[in-house]
């Protein structure tokens, strides 16, 4: 039989290595954690997501069709399509889709933290995890939107509008991007000063107008012209336009500059969360 002493050597050293493989395992999991975390918000965010809109998926998809349907009812009125070389369909599919993803993301964003306050409980659960979630949901359901449309689109007119598809489903990732840098923001500053609630929710809407949606931003007057090229959904929206069709006109959408926009908002958003995580949390 060993010595009493030896043996309660042998256990210390075993407890100190047991001790540090686990820690060892804690810090190679956290990644793991985290998206176990984030992929169970996702699939709580679907469910309510299609759950909260009648007819399910076809109830999210007839939101964007109904105003499309509207703006062609419009546009074939006053003929402001004629002699574009995009099917004005398409055209209005693009803007009012890419746009509902930041809008949608952004709105939502706004009340994350109170729709997931029990989930907050849990110390694994962060608030950045909550925008995430809804960022994924919002943008994977409305690039399923715009996907069918276009599907339908060709089919009903019997031709294919598709010249980059790798850019067309990019500037579907910067639209989701620019809203989850928006939303953490917004989230954070609505948190910090509950005031901001409200003029956080006209920011979408004014920005709706600067972005080009339903209309060629470079028919008005050319002094308006800089209050659109400085906002990078614009931009993207454009670029979206164009991967469907080369010879669509966009005389100023630059993709270095949508791509800098969402990393300098990404990077910002970034940086303000991470300073005032810990007091989102104690609020």
């Amino acid at each position: 039989m060993e010595p009493p002493a030896s043996r309660l050597r042998l256990d210390r050293e075993a407890g100190g290595k047991s001790t540090s493989r686990r820690d060892g395992l804690r810090r190679l999991s956290g990644w793991q954690v985290q998206w176990r975390v984030v992929d169970a918000l996702v699939y709580r965010e679907l469910r309510t997501r299609v759950s909260d809109v009648k007819g399910g998926f076809l109830g999210v998809l007839m939101q964007p069709l109904g105003l499309i349907i509207i703006w062609m009812v419009f546009l074939v009125a006053i003929n402001a399509h004629r002699g574009g070389s995009l099917n004005p369909v398409l055209f209005l599919a693009s803007g009012i889709v890419l746009f509902t993803v930041f809008s949608q993301i952004v709105n939502r964003s706004i009340n994350s933290m109170e729709a997931n306050e029990a989930l907050l409980f849990y110390k694994p659960v962060k608030p950045i995890d909550t925008i995430i979630a809804r960022t994924i949901c919002e943008g994977g359901l409305y690039a399923c939107c715009l996907i069918v449309i276009c599907v339908a689109t060709w089919i009903a007119i019997d031709q294919v509008y598709m010249h980059d598809i790798g850019l067309f489903f990019f500037t579907l990732l910067l639209a989701a991007l620019i809203g989850f840098s928006v939303g953490l923001m917004f989230m954070t500053a609505a948190h910090l000063f509950p005031s901001f609630k409200q003029t956080a929710l006209w920011v979408p809407r004014i920005l709706w107008f600067l972005s080009g949606v339903p209309f060629r931003y470079w028919i008005f007057p050319p002094w308006t012209k800089v209050f659109f090229i400085w906002n990078p959904m614009m931009h993207v929206i454009e670029l979206n336009r164009r991967s469907m069709n080369m010879d669509y006109f966009t005389p100023d959408a630059n993709l270095e500059f949508a791509v800098l926009s969402t990393v300098i908002l990404l990077t910002l958003s970034l940086w303000i969360y991470y300073n005032n995580e810990r007091k989102l949390l104690t609020l």
